[in-house]
């Protein structure tokens, strides 16, 4: 019986919360009508769902005939006393303007449409009849088309779009069932005469190609094609969880970019590469529909780029770029796009405290009597301050030709290729700040210390200056 295999799914799958409002999509068409029987049945049965509330859109496409659609609704919504809310939309308009095909401008004008009645009568939840043999046509349909481990899922049970919970009820009743329930109750339906057309791939798939493959192949065709979203969705939401994990321990969100750990993830499976990819653009864009195998086929070819500069263009707006060991996705306009202007000079007087945002960097500098412990890491340097009395002490960034005297060293290097051996990003040397004594480079900040001002046993004042990296 339909009722039980519907408090069955509806059980198993958590569609619906009791007491809550649902909003019910209902076309006139004889699924959506028998959707809405069953569940006024078992409101009275269970209490599940709670309040129910019809929408239905007209999407303007069959002229009288969607007319007549609409009415036949609203006169049952009114035999039946549940509210009733419709709007009509343009879709060829909208189609064209956007640049879409019917189909899919008519599938976003509904969804509009069905979220904006819940976000009205303060539902979470919207029905649809989706039912076991739309499931096996959209299955087979994404083969023809190619696809991927989720795409074989098919139609999810339950999903969130624009804020609201989409779930299907009657996702394991077979159509003849559907309609022999009907005949049984005689519910009164109305006919979509373009589900009758062949120029739509659905249609094509439903009349011609499924009774072909159940005829001349396999009877149960629909049965092995549901089991398999069945089978699909399961592991799609295994790897999912995996692809999350892996998430969690290579990449770090930066506001409108995210930062990878390249080594690591070139290391992990290929199919976990493409899910954390995957994962990384829904987190940057809020979803993935522009997203193509080939955007994220591009993004895994720079994990392994020998160049530590790469960069490639992605669509919408994003760009990602490798940095050495750290690969970026992000925006074009994000904040690891430095300016390469080069700071005025920043002379040092004790204490006090700087942020270079041209650099990212901010400095801090004080004087301590004695000799502290030494420094904490490379981000930590200590000069004996007498030793500097009298000098100018300042902070700039490289000019073409600088040097430095590195401590415990012989002879000097160059700025340029201790910045490149420290793997800072190109477009950051240009900034990169100089601890600057008179003329002499004291210290690549947070890399190299010069030979200026060692501090010793003897040494009675330190300065202690002390940087950290701007998020």
């Amino acid at each position: 019986m339909i009722e039980q295999r519907v408090r069955e799914t509806i059980r198993e799958q958590h569609l619906f919360a009791k007491g809550e409002t649902t909003v019910v999509a209902v076309s006139g068409g004889l699924d959506s009508v028998v959707l809405l029987n069953v569940l006024l049945t078992l409101r009275e049965q269970d209490g599940v769902p709670g309040e129910i509330v019809v929408a239905h859109f007209d999407h303007g496409l069959r002229g009288e005939e969607s007319e007549r659609d609409a009415l036949f609704v609203e006169t049952l919504c009114a035999q039946k006393r549940i509210p009733f809310c419709t709007d009509r939309k343009n879709v060829r308009l909208h189609a064209e303007e956007h640049r879409l095909s019917t189909q899919v401008a008519a599938r976003e004008l509904r969804y509009e449409f069905l979220s904006g009645v819940a976000q009205r009568v303060q539902a979470r939840t919207i029905a649809t009849a989706h039912h076991a043999d739309d499931q096996a046509e959209t299955v087979l349909m994404r083969i023809l088309r190619g696809t991927s481990t989720k795409g074989l899922g098919g139609i999810p049970y339950a999903r969130t779009e624009q804020g609201c919970q989409i779930v299907r009820p009657l996702l394991d009743v077979w159509r003849n069932e559907i309609e022999t329930y009907a005949r049984q109750r005689q519910l009164l339906h109305r006919e979509d005469s373009s589900n009758a057309s062949t120029k739509y791939l659905r249609n094509k798939i439903r009349i011609r190609l499924l009774p072909e493959l159940a005829r001349d192949y396999n009877p149960g065709v629909k049965t092995a094609l549901t089991q398999l979203a069945n089978i699909a969705r399961e592991e799609d939401a295994y790897l999912n969880d995996l692809a999350q994990r892996e998430f969690d321990r290579v990449a770090q969100p930066e506001g409108d970019r995210v930062r990878i750990e390249a080594k690591s993830l070139a290391v992990t499976p290929l199919p976990l590469q493409r899910r954390v990819i995957t994962l990384i653009l829904y987190y940057l864009c809020g979803h993935t529909k522009q997203w193509e195998h080939t955007h994220v086929e591009s993004v895994q070819s720079l994990l392994d780029s020998r160049s530590p500069g790469s960069q490639l263009s992605l669509p919408e707006g994003l760009t990602a770029w490798r940095e050495y060991d750290l690969l970026y996705i992000g925006k074009q306009a994000s904040s690891s796009h430095l300016s390469a202007l080069p700071l005025e000079p920043i002379d040092v007087t004790v204490p006090g405290a700087v942020e270079l945002s041209e650099s990212a960097i901010r400095l801090e500098w004080t004087v301590t009597e004695g000799v502290p412990q030494r420094p904490q890491d490379a981000w930590e340097a200590h000069f004996d301050a007498d030793d500097l009395s009298g000098s100018r002490i300042y902070i700039r960034t490289w000019t073409k030709g600088d040097k430095v005297r590195p401590f415990g060293m012989n002879g000097s290097r160059r700025i340029s290729d201790i910045l490149g051996e420290a793997k800072v990003p190109k477009h950051r040397r240009a900034v990169w700040p100089l601890l600057t004594v008179g003329d002499e480079i004291a210290w690549v900040v947070g890399i190299r210390r010069g030979q200026q001002a060692t501090v010793t046993t003897r040494t009675a004042r330190t300065l202690v200056i002390r940087a950290t990296e701007l998020s």
